[in-house]
């Protein structure tokens, strides 16, 4: 699997069938298509993110009516439901490579809060190990996670991932995929 830049990850999640949040990709002018997504999306708070480049700016907590006023700063973006809507329920976010010969590279954190950035600027695990490391056995919902890579084929690929102690997403399921990587 290759994948080049972030709309190819977002095209990659959907072959897939990868659980995520309700999401679409917008550029500036497409006011009306946003709010057509944010009535057939109803939700507390909303994640703005920048699709023209990676590290652009992100935004995780958007209330409903201050997307359309936030969506200015973009050229090309997604909107997705937050994660911040489910806050009492995430366990552990971040991401996590798991390569074919069963190392693991993980950085991840138990902070309820925390994005997938905040994960990577202030980690509980930050790891490079691989599967027989008893330290795994530390980290909340390591088999559920490693079994998700494995049987979606995930191997060799970056995932950035929230997981949850419900099923959310469009797939109800308690991970939520945000981002593959493998080039870029």
């Amino acid at each position: 699997m290759e994948i080049k830049n972030k709309l190819e990850s977002v095209a990659k999640i959907n072959e897939l069938r990868l659980n995520r949040f309700p999401e679409a990709i917008f550029r500036r002018n497409e006011t009306e298509k946003v709010r057509q997504f944010l009535k057939e999306n109803t939700a507390k708070y909303y994640a703005i993110r920048d699709k023209s480049s990676s590290s652009g700016i992100f935004k995780l907590k958007v209330e409903s009516d201050k997307v359309l006023d936030e969506m200015k700063c973009y050229d090309l973006f997604s909107i997705n439901v937050s994660s911040a809507n489910y806050v009492d329920n995430q366990i552990l976010v971040g991401e996590i490579e798991l390569l074919s010969n069963n190392e693991v590279y993980a950085t991840l954190s138990v902070d309820s809060t925390a994005s997938v950035r905040d994960a990577l600027k202030k980690p509980t695990f930050n790891l490079k190990t691989d599967i027989f490391d008893s330290q795994l056995n530390q980290i909340p919902g390591f088999d559920f996670l490693y079994n998700y890579i494995t049987t979606k084929n995930l191997k060799d690929v970056i995932i950035e991932f929230s997981l949850f102690n419900k099923k959310v997403g469009i797939f109800n399921e308690p991970i939520v995929i945000y981002e593959l990587r493998t080039d870029y």
